[in-house]
Parts: C-alpha cells; sequence; structure tokens
C-alpha cells in the first residue's frame, strides 16, 4: 500500500509540481537524499533529502525518502511505486544580492588555494583578476560534489551577491554545451542554482556575514558562519569559502593583465 508523506518544497521546483507530470530518472543517492534528472531544461535537477542534510536551493524536504527507482512529479505531488509526496510547505532558497564586497582581506582564517590543490587536486587559483577559469575547475576532485566545483559555486553567489562583472564572463563558460557533463549531477544541479545566485544556507551566511553591508541583525556573526560553512561536507565547506574568498580577495584588480 501506498505511503502518504507531506514536504517542503523549495520554490524553485514550483514549475515541476505546478505543471503536467514528467519523470524523473534517480542519479544519485546518499544516506540522506535522493537525487533525480527531469529532463526539463530549465530546472535539470531535483533533490529530496532529509531535515539532517545539507539542504541544496533545489530540495524538498521530507521525513522519508523515496524507494530506489524513477519517479514522476506534476499536478501537486511526487509520485513512486511505494509512495506519494505532496506538498504542505514551501521554502525560498537563499540568494545573497544587493551587497558590497568586503573593503579590506575577507576577514577569519584564511584558506589556501594550495591545499585544495595539494588534497583534492584543484588547479590553483592566482591573484589576477581573470584568473579563475571554469573549464579547469569543473569535476576536478572526488566526491559527489567535488572540490573544484565547490570552488566554482562559492566564487558565482559572491559575485551574484556583488554584482562583480566577471560573473557573466564565467556564466558563459558554464552554459556552453555540454560543460556540465565533466562533473557528477549534483554538481551540475548545485552549479546551475549557484549561476543565478542561489546557495545553501551555510554559503549564504558567510557571504552576508563578510560583506560590510550584510543584515547583521539576520544572520550570525562572522565566527559562527565561518564554522558552520566548514562543517559543510568533507571538503565541501573549504572549497566553497575558497571561492568566495576568491571572488572577493581578487576584485580590486580588476583590468589587470
Amino acid at each position: 500500500m501506498a505511503s502518504e508523506n507531506g514536504c517542503a518544497a523549495s520554490s524553485l521546483l514550483s514549475p515541476l509540481f505546478d505543471g503536467d507530470r514528467v519523470n524523473l530518472v534517480e542519479v544519485a543517492r546518499t544516506r540522506l537524499s535522493v537525487h533525480y534528472e527531469t529532463g526539463v531544461s530549465q530546472l535539470p535537477m531535483a533533490s529530496v533529502c532529509l531535515p539532517g542534510a545539507v539542504r541544496l536551493p533545489n530540495a524538498l524536504v521530507t521525513q522519508r525518502l523515496p524507494a530506489e527507482g524513477g519517479a514522476t512529479v506534476g499536478a501537486g505531488v511526487l509520485s513512486t511505486a511505494t509512495g506519494t509526496w505532496r506538498v504542505t510547505r514551501w521554502w525560498g532558497p537563499p540568494r545573497p544580492r544587493g551587497l558590497r564586497p568586503p573593503r579590506a582581506s575577507v576577514a577569519g582564517q584564511p584558506l589556501p588555494d594550495e591545499s585544495l590543490s595539494r588534497v583534492w587536486g584543484v588547479p590553483q587559483l592566482r591573484p589576477s583578476y581573470d584568473r579563475l577559469l571554469p573549464v579547469e575547475l569543473l569535476g576536478a576532485g572526488p566526491g559527489l560534489t567535488p572540490a573544484g566545483d565547490d570552488l566554482l559555486a562559492g566564487a558565482l553567489v559572491a559575485a551574484h551577491a556583488t554584482a562583480d562583472p566577471r560573473l557573466a564572463g564565467w556564466r558563459r563558460a558554464l552554459r556552453e554545451p555540454f560543460a556540465l557533463d565533466r562533473t557528477t549531477a549534483v554538481s551540475r544541479a548545485m552549479l546551475l542554482c549557484a549561476l543565478d545566485g542561489y546557495a545553501i544556507l551555510e554559503l549564504a551566511d558567510y557571504v552576508y556575514a563578510v560583506c560590510d553591508d550584510g543584515p547583521a541583525s539576520q544572520w550570525r556573526d562572522l565566527d559562527r558562519a565561518t564554522a558552520n560553512l566548514l562543517a559543510v561536507g568533507h571538503s565541501s565547506g573549504a572549497a566553497l569559502m575558497a571561492g568566495v574568498q576568491h571572488t572577493f580577495s581578487t576584485a580590486r584588480t580588476q583590468g589587470a593583465a
């Protein structure tokens, strides 16, 4: 007998739930999450996770994960052979924007790019304005979200938050045909969200904390935000932070060769 489950869904998923039914193909599963390809160009990935998981911007949060295999979504529900998940609440994924980058170097303990290069095989960034090349970072490192992709996501979210002029070029590179095929399905979902400035809460919290005009009354202090971001995954938090630091620490060299 199929079970009925309530869930809280990201507002990014509303086109899937409000539209006609589409088939979902499971492409990755962890103890706390399941990730599906949707076949919909505007929203190619959707995730279902438990409350204890890192909440991706495109996530549906529930107390029970769907069983292995395919699913369908549309007409207000996500369905599998053994259950249905109906949205009882919508939540808005964090999207920092309209901020000024830090006037001084990024506060907190720096994370040298050399450490990511040495441990995870991520190409080392140089302190010049145009050095971040997305094609060099895509898929670099192990895991569901390789460290190179996490670094890219951090840089993209920070650039979107502060209207950094490099963002347009980074977007073009990542939106080239088949560019994102170089990495994992979960990373593709994360990067597609980051291209439009959407972030996990811990990353958004850190970006607000390091920016001079962030809404301090609504966000944790910098030490707390730093600790929370570094606690994400095995290497993901450190790589996300390195991406933010790259965007903010190199912005002043605009126009450098």
